[in-house]
């Protein structure tokens, strides 16, 4: 640790799924790693699991922490542990969880404010949470990072703080999201979920404001040929929307999709629709143009900013034109690889997980100077 710059990074959510939150923070580790004068101290609940999926890693050094992720519990552990460091470490949440009982210099990610857009969906210990540690935490921190420019605008609207201590470092997609001519691995992961030749995709869970309920409406009134594969299990208010509108052949869900299968999958898709009424950045749609796939999304939230030009925006309540713009990829036959597909592909890999990393410790360095 001497002579090192050191950062301790929460890295308790991570585990073998690596989605979402937990995939950010195993990018950062995994590309901080490789930094000669980093020391990475890595706080974890399961120290076998820590050591299986950071094998290989530089620079890392364990500690395990009691306390689940998300509890009252870490408010009390995690002082106790991080302030041991205090003037010898930065500490890093790449979550909203912190506690204002830190002493160290600290950041912290915020990738959204779903939990307070959205509070009917969450506890009521998401609330206080929010307001009590979240809160106070981030306006101690030297610096907060967030991944889109619509999440900063929030965020300095929430805390009512400057411009600059909010700072924008985009995600990334994974190398594994590309083209895949593999015709073999194409056949295996089209006969493993039973897939038909030309479909409809939608990657992501089914909150409400996801706005699933929007797609399967839409696909009620296309052709009666076009398919809707969903990953996961229906929940009750869709399932009931899918038999009240007798699409029970027409939309399939495929259960949980592994993570090897996720490239494939959007590579054998006709067309990506996402319609999600909020997103902090929206990473499903970027994954599925660096696959080759087009991307319908709606014009909500930091989609614009992500999808940009190289996708099609739709009114995100407006059945009718998601209905029209999935209708366009089957009746006129499009080409998949054309000159458009190119365009999206190059987009895309322009948001690589070590740029991320490298606008991190950017934010570090200057704090630690």
């Amino acid at each position: 640790m001497e002579g090192k710059l050191n950062i301790i990074i929460d890295a308790r959510m991570v585990n073998e799924q690596l989605h979402g939150i937990a995939r950010y923070t195993y990018e950062l580790i995994k590309n901080m790693s490789l930094e000669k004068d980093i020391h990475i101290i890595v706080l974890v609940n399961d120290l076998y699991l820590a050591n299986k999926l950071f094998e290989g890693l530089s620079n890392i050094e364990f500690i395990k922490m009691k306390s689940k992720f998300l509890s009252l519990r870490e408010q009390i552990e995690l002082p106790l542990i991080v302030n041991k460091y205090k003037g010898r470490a930065i500490f890093h949440s790449p979550s909203f969880v912190s506690s204002p009982f830190i002493k160290c210099k600290m950041i912290m990610t915020i990738h959204d404010l779903n939990h307070l857009r959205f509070p009917q969906y969450y506890t009521p210990f998401h609330k206080y949470y929010y307001r009590y540690i979240v809160k106070p935490s981030a306006l101690k921190c030297e610096k907060i990072l967030t991944v889109s420019e619509f999440s900063k605008t929030e965020i300095i609207d929430w805390l009512r703080c400057d411009s600059d201590k909010v700072v924008v470092t985009y995600n990334g997609v994974d190398e594994k999201f590309k083209v895949i001519e593999d015709v073999v691995e194409l056949n295996r992961v089209r006969k493993k979920y039973n897939l038909p030749d030309k479909f409809v995709l939608y990657i992501g869970n089914l909150k409400p404001h996801k706005n699933v309920e929007t797609l399967v409406k839409a696909m009620g009134l296309t052709n009666e040929n076009i398919k809707l594969i969903i990953n996961g299990k229906p929940n009750e208010s869709l399932n009931n929307l899918i038999k009240e509108l007798k699409l029970e052949d027409r939309v399939q869900f495929i259960g949980y999709v592994e993570d090897n299968d996720l490239p494939i999958l959007y590579n054998l898709a006709t067309v990506f629709v996402f319609p999600s009424l909020y997103e902090g950045f929206g990473l499903p749609p970027l994954e599925a143009m660096a696959c080759g796939c087009p991307v319908i999304a709606a014009n909500t939230s930091s989609l614009t900013e992500i999808v940009n030009n190289y996708g099609i925006l739709a009114q995100a309540l407006d059945i009718n034109q998601f209905k029209s713009e999935i209708s366009y990829y089957f009746e006129n036959n499009v080409t998949k690889f054309n000159e458009y597909t190119t365009n999206i592909i190059g987009y895309s890999s322009s948001f690589k997980w070590k740029n991320t990393c490298d606008k991190t410790l950017e934010v570090i360095r200057q704090i630690y100077c």
